[in-house]
């Protein structure tokens, strides 16, 4: 068992949204209060059940959610719209009209065309779509555990529509892991049984995402967070320096 967050994805702007998981909302008509999911999740032992492993590709982009958004745009206060609007999806009091405008409004989220055609590679969760001959052959590669089952989906450019060779393909027994996947983005919109996607990537590679791996982006994140904090210190004498003059 592990907390969800201690992954750490470097979805950042997902965890007030996770947070406010934690305190226990009912989920509006995706669930009840005695049914709401936990933010800790088992994991199958990856030694002993593994999918056909991968090499990464040297060209292969390493990527953040919030690089799915387009570059033009504010994407901070993006995400944070965004985050507001799931927030809104999950309470009960949020009448249907208000329902059907955010679903509108994630349907059509914009896409960032820079990433067009490149070779990426994204952690995130599955949300499976098909299967073949107990292989994970389709799925939803999504930002948050349990999106689109017992929680809102998110927008439609914070999602990829993933579709693996079953010789490249988990086990069923590993859907809920947390997993990279790696392949050609494209910018396809898709209209799944439950929600509108806008990225595609097929064929795609994956693999579970381990132990070390959160351990690397945990230590990444601190760092980051070590030179925002240093670079805001400086800002500040600065400014300070500036008034005493």
């Amino acid at each position: 068992m592990r907390l969800a967050q201690s992954m750490n994805l470097k979805i950042k702007y997902w965890i007030r949204y996770l947070a406010i998981l934690q305190l226990g909302l009912s989920f509006a008509s995706y669930s009840s209060p005695s049914t709401a999911p936990s933010t800790t999740h088992s994991r199958i032992d990856s030694n002993s059940v593994q999918a056909t492993p991968i090499t990464s590709r040297p060209t292969s982009q390493a990527i953040d959610w919030i690089d799915l958004l387009p570059s033009d745009l504010n994407r901070e206060a993006l995400m944070e719209r965004y985050a507001d609007l799931i927030i809104q999806r999950l309470d009960a009091t949020t009448d249907s009209n208000l329902q059907a405008k955010i679903m509108a409004e994630f349907a059509q989220a914009p896409t960032n065309p820079n990433l067009a055609g490149h070779n990426i590679r994204l952690a995130g969760y599955m949300l499976v779509l098909e299967s073949r001959e107990d292989r994970i052959t389709e799925f939803l590669l999504v930002p948050y555990s349990g999106a689109g089952l017992h929680q809102p989906t998110p927008p439609a450019n914070q999602m990829i529509l993933v579709r693996v060779q079953p010789e490249q393909a988990l086990k069923v027994s590993q859907e809920y892991e947390s997993v990279w996947v790696e392949g050609k983005l494209q910018i396809q919109s898709n209209t799944t049984a439950s929600t509108q996607v806008s990225y595609l990537i097929d064929p795609a590679q994956v693999k579970l995402y381990t132990a070390d791996d959160a351990k690397q982006a945990a230590a990444s994140t601190k760092a980051t967070a070590h030179n925002e904090h240093e670079h805001e210190s400086e800002h500040k004498a600065g400014n300070e320096e500036i008034q005493a003059e």
